[in-house]
């Protein structure tokens, strides 16, 4: 795979450079009820890139008028708003001025596909890893080996652990491939590593935070030497995190309590009333010496408010769909002390013994999922039984967890130092300030690769489709008839009142269902009446029409023929042609 492009901090000058938003509204709701990871990251990046991009305008790609309006209301919610200008897919000019198109996940291949059309030099495209565990996103992935990527087009990966992920698949489908015989290169796309940022504001202790989080403790009958241990994201065993392991290491390290009670606020939001019949139930069996406190995620206030009445934040991800994990990026900075699963992002994010402890995790060794991925692949269940099957087989060292629980619930020092410790690390790599001039020194770094890199597999766009799965039928279908049309025929008009006979050949819609892709009028009735003075080869013909209208011209003349108005015919050796 390619190596990062340098990336830079930029000094704030104006304008910065920017892109075009390619706008898919859910994608961006970072406060919608059952939010995902993914729309709350696509949230904080719009919402950087108005407050601190220093950008003159925003780009809106989208090709309905209803998205735009939404996306002129959404960026209007902040602070700071920006005129936008609305950009539909094969607007060149405007694409070519924004830059760049930044898709809000990693399908960037159809962007670059849709590129192709108007040229490729003319933007780069820019995507972002969330889960690459979906079939759709490996197939898209694995059509940067074939699609018309190029030097300049990037997919930002938001971990080290999602680069391998995709490294995977370009060795599976390459070794697949040379197995058939093929040669493939390998892709040009680049692959920089920037994590995604939190809005440090929104994390600040301040005092009315802090008092907001003792009140959140009163309500939860929270005495002053208990000990509250948050769990903060989306509650399903399925696709993120399995409980047990956190609330059996809880039970353990509860009973290592000196003064006080270990509590458990678990916020966020349950899929489906089984999902948290399943969670309950779970609870009343692993953990019942802790209370736990449900609290509703979709409550914007209390969930801001659990983050200043937390001593110490807790999470165990053992699922693959997980590629980065924001949550412990927000808790440090929150100023909390984090224990984690050494899983995915998390391994980047929180330093062991620094800003918290990683607990060690297992999963069953290579090998161990082909059969699973065999049954996926014929239907036998779908993607989220599958990581779920998958996750069960991964394990979180609940002992380790335990005694990590314990350390910081009994060591009041340690949890303040670790949590300051966090804090400066989340200022020093997570603020999106910096994470935003990062992506605009890469999408600089790509318009550099713009101008000076090799185009790679170029199209010819006389003889090449843009794309292969939509070829010319003219070509692929060239053997279904005994000859095609040559330049060196020569049109002859037959009828003998071509006038007339055009005129009810217009009366009827069956004659005329590709007027859309043949000249006009005008320019067909001036060709049969050229022709009516004397025959003429049809590359005289097409000479005298602009070069964006010769295939117009070809398509008119073959309908020309179709109606018996004029006849193509070929040259004899001893004929001689027309004048």
């Amino acid at each position: 795979m390619n190596a990062a492009p340098a990336l830079r901090l930029r000094e704030a000058v104006s304008p910065r450079p920017n892109c075009a938003i390619h706008f898919i509204p859910e994608a961006y709701e970072g406060d919608k009820r059952l939010v995902v990871g993914r729309q709350s990251a696509g949230a904080g990046f719009l919402d950087a890139l108005v407050e601190h991009g220093g950008v003159d305008k925003l780009y809106c790609l989208t090709d309905r008028p209803q998205i735009y309006d939404a996306f002129r209301e959404r960026v209007a919610l902040g602070e700071r708003t920006l005129p936008s200008e609305w950009i539909t897919p094969f607007d060149g000019d405007l694409l070519e001025e924004a830059g760049c198109v930044f898709m809000p996940g990693p399908v960037i291949s159809e962007g670059a596909w849709m590129r192709r059309y108007i040229g490729e030099r003319r933007y780069s495209v820019c995507g972002i890893t969330h889960s690459v565990a979906t079939e759709r996103v490996i197939r898209s992935i694995r059509d940067f080996m074939v699609s018309p990527t190029q030097p300049w087009d990037a997919l930002i990966c938001t971990s080290l652990s999602a680069r391998q992920a995709i490294e995977h698949i370009f060795e599976t489908w390459g070794e697949y491939l040379a197995s058939r015989g093929f040669t493939v290169g390998k892709t040009p796309v680049q692959f920089p590593i920037i994590p995604l940022g939190v809005h440090l504001d929104r994390f600040t202790r301040t005092e009315a935070r802090i008092a907001a989080g003792k009140e959140l403790r009163a309500k939860l009958m929270l005495e002053p030497d208990d000990i509250l241990v948050l769990n903060f994201g989306r509650l399903d065993y399925r696709s993120k995190s399995h409980p047990v392991p956190l609330f059996r290491a809880l039970e353990i390290a509860s009973r290592h309590m000196r003064k006080g009670r270990m509590h458990l606020a678990m916020v966020g939001q349950f899929n489906d009333p089984l999902n948290e019949h399943e969670f309950r139930a779970a609870r009343q069996l692993f953990c019942p010496s802790v209370p736990v406190h449900w609290i509703d995620g979709a409550d914007p206030q209390t969930a801001r408010d659990s983050w200043f009445a937390a001593d110490m934040f807790v999470s165990l991800p053992d699922n693959v769909q997980e590629s980065f994990g924001l949550t412990p990026v927000e808790a440090m900075a929150a100023s909390l002390p984090c224990i984690v699963s050494d899983w995915n992002g998390y391994k980047e994010t929180v330093v062991d013994g620094e800003t918290g402890f990683r607990i060690p995790t297992i999963m069953a060794p290579s090998g161990a999922g082909i059969e699973l991925a065999d049954d996926h692949a014929r239907s036998v269940f779908d993607h989220f039984t599958l990581i779920s099957f998958t996750a069960q087989c991964t394990a979180v060292d609940i002992d380790a967890c335990a005694e990590a629980i314990a350390r910081l619930a009994t060591d009041g020092e340690l949890r303040q130092r670790m949590g300051q410790t966090g804090r400066k690390r989340t200022e020093a790599l997570y603020d999106w300030r910096s994470i935003i001039a990062q992506y605009q020194d890469l999408w600089a770094d790509l318009g550099a690769l713009r101008r000076s890199a090799r185009t790679v597999g170029g199209r010819d766009p006389s003889r090449q489709t843009v794309h292969p799965d939509y070829p010319d039928l003219f070509t692929m279908f060239g053997g279904h008839s005994s000859q095609p049309l040559e330049l060196a025929m020569i049109a002859t008009v037959v009828d003998p009142d071509p006038e007339y006979t055009l005129r009810q050949m217009r009366t009827l819609r069956m004659n005329t269902v590709a007027r859309p892709i043949m000249l006009d009028d005008f320019e067909i009735d001036r060709i049969v009446k050229r022709l009516g003075e004397a025959p003429e080869s049809v590359a005289t013909l097409l000479s005298g029409l602009p070069e964006a209208n010769r295939a117009r011209g070809m398509r008119s003349l073959m309908w020309l023929c179709k109606f018996g108005i004029i006849s193509l015919s070929t040259l004899q050796h001893d004929e001689s042609p027309p004048a």
